[in-house]
């Protein structure tokens, strides 16, 4: 999906109402506030909805307006062009009334919807005010392949209003040994939600400004109390990894979203890898905060950055419920990437938001508007 430059406060271009039928030809998926890249700290409620317009006969190329009725009448706010599948990408941060249009005036499609009302009410909210709240710090010692980190909570810290969680030294303990090379103890933000907040289907969203070098990596993950036990994913859960940032310099762009779970057997199964072409998600993942989230059904999960789909992955799905996590960690196989008197390192995080969706428990979804839906005029 490709979407264009907003051209907001334009007069809106498209066609009126009584030369198209509400919703024939055309429809409209509305996703809840999924979008907001940017330097500063902003409330979850200015972050955009993300709108996927369809048309029924696809057809590439075909230029789409998303508009917002208000008192100067219809006003553009974004718009795109379909690809192949006749399918586009739209963001809009206003409520109230709006459409989309094709601007053909041969072939005048539109659609009518108020995102507020057609897209699921956020469930959980933490924009870190003036404390973690409820969240623990993960019980994740020095095992595995993080013999030289442990999690504590002197890593995590509120201020501002932002979460920062951080990479330090651990001033009790030495060196760590590692592959013949010494480094320092390192101390861990790593919090989890399992105390206070679960959850099963729906959306998970972070806005979150990730550390810049190498050597730890960021991430925001979803994780069942089951994992690792074999079975369906549906009976024991998985892990989510919706996103993990490995540093600007990294040879593979840094980006990456996976998903782990152990089917029957007892062999661990993996679904993910590196987030191709990163730069046409954004290039300043250390420097503006964006918003990474994952869609979760009963079907499959769906990976955004700022509303943009990354990935669909449809193996491994859980149907277990699922805590949230926040991390930044410094596993042993990344320590060479960073002098031990590069650190603090940070991450920070400015929201994490939640919209359950029950209904997909029986495998149902939200009409999408327009299919034949009522609409409003």
């Amino acid at each position: 999906m490709l979407t264009l430059s907003a051209c907001s406060g334009s007069d809106a271009g498209g066609p009126e109402e009584s030369s198209y039928a509400d919703g024939e030809g055309i429809s409209v998926e509305v996703h809840p506030r999924l979008a907001h890249a940017g330097e500063d700290p902003a409330p979850a409620d200015a972050a955009a909805y993300v709108i996927d317009a369809k048309l029924d006969e696809a057809e590439e190329g075909v230029e789409v307006q998303l508009q917002v009725d208000g008192e100067a009448g219809w006003t553009v706010v974004d718009e795109a062009e379909t690809d192949a599948k006749g399918r586009a990408s739209l963001t809009s941060a206003e409520s109230g009334e709006q459409r989309v249009v094709t601007t053909d005036e041969d072939n005048p499609l539109g659609v009518h919807f108020d995102p507020a009302e057609d897209s699921p009410a956020p469930t959980m909210t933490d924009d870190f005010v003036d404390s973690i709240g409820a969240w623990v710090t993960r019980a994740q010692g020095y095992a595995g392949v993080r013999m030289c980190s442990r999690a504590d909570d002197r890593a995590v810290r509120v201020k501002d209003g932002l979460l920062r969680l951080s990479v330090l030294d651990d001033p009790q303990r030495g060196l760590c040994t590692h592959k013949g090379e010494r480094y320092a103890y390192r101390l861990n933000g790593h919090i989890g939600s399992e105390a206070f907040h679960i959850f099963r289907f729906g959306y998970a969203a972070a806005r979150i400004r990730f550390q810049s070098p190498r050597g730890q990596h960021g991430a925001f993950w979803l994780q069942s109390y089951g994992l690792g036990t074999p079975g369906p994913a549906s009976r024991t859960g998985a892990e989510i990894d919706v996103i993990e940032y490995f540093g600007d310099e990294h040879p593979q762009g840094g980006l990456t979203s996976f998903v782990y779970w152990t089917p029957p057997g007892g062999k661990s199964q993996t679904q993910g890898s590196w987030i191709a072409d990163p730069e046409q998600y954004g290039e300043d993942w250390s420097s503006k905060f964006h918003v990474f989230s994952v869609e979760w059904t009963p079907r499959e999960y769906v990976f955004r950055i700022d509303g943009e789909i990354t990935r669909r992955i449809r193996e491994g799905v859980s149907g277990q419920p699922e805590f949230l996590i926040l991390s930044l960690l410094s596993s042993d196989y990344e320590l060479q990437h960073i002098e031990d008197d590069e650190l603090p390192v940070h991450m920070d995080v400015d929201w994490v938001r939640v919209w359950e969706t029950p209904k997909t428990l029986k495998g149902e979804r939200k009409a999408s508007r327009g299919q034949g839906s009522p609409g409003r005029r």
